[in-house]
């Protein structure tokens, strides 16, 4: 049964599956999740593009996937946000050279035109109002900047793949998706937005989709 989208006590049990150090042991100890995580960072480092001054994750979880970006792009300020305060702890101990923040993405603690990069991965499946989600992304973004959205892509394989992983195995995640999502879809939702369509990228055998919008000047 999936979880009603307005029950915070479900939101919290949700988040509460996922250890602050899930994905710092899980790629590093299981080959599926390192293979998702590195084909996602490749895609998502290539639709970046030249070196940006700022870059902000929304829903940065342990700051895993933030270090790696800051590692391609090392004179970048760097910045992560999450909701789930035990992540946000982990990452600050774990990389001290960000910056971390508790903040929740439906109002995103941060002026307007704050950030040349926006990254949002695996993230607007979990949360209540995508849509406005999206327009926060969009209103934190200088005039020009870009905004990179990745999601799986919905096709069989992954479905296939996200069964086995949340009911065959002891993992995590199980009834997280408050929202389902395809790649068509997710072009549609991010259509409603002001954000321009630049590319779209798949990856791991086009079990995930990236997109990169720009915002308007």
């Amino acid at each position: 049964m999936k979880p009603k989208i307005d029950d915070h006590d479900v939101l919290e049990e949700i988040w509460h599956q996922v250890p602050p150090d899930y994905y710092q042991n899980g790629i590093a100890n299981n080959q599926l999740q390192r293979k998702w995580h590195t084909g996602k960072l490749k895609a998502v480092i290539e639709l970046i593009g030249n070196d940006p001054s700022s870059i902000l994750d929304v829903g940065s979880a342990s700051g895993w996937f933030l270090d790696r970006v800051h590692r391609y792009f090392p004179k970048c300020h760097c910045v992560g946000v999450d909701i789930y305060e035990p992540a946000i702890k982990h990452a600050k101990k774990q990389y001290p050279s960000l910056t971390f923040k508790l903040g929740d993405a439906h109002k995103l603690p941060f002026k307007n035109s704050s950030f040349d990069v926006v990254i949002c991965t695996e993230v607007l499946e979990h949360v209540i109002d995508p849509l406005a989600v999206v327009k926060e992304i969009e209103r934190v973004l200088v005039p020009g900047g870009r905004a990179i959205i990745e999601m799986d892509s919905g096709n069989f394989l992954f479905r296939a793949a996200w069964y086995w992983w949340t009911n065959m195995r002891k993992g995590v995640w199980r009834d997280s998706h408050i929202h389902i999502f395809n790649s068509s879809i997710l072009e549609n939702l991010l259509m409603k937005s002001e954000l321009t369509l630049i590319k779209k990228k798949y990856f791991n055998f086009s079990m995930g989709v990236v997109f990169a919008l720009e915002k308007r000047t």
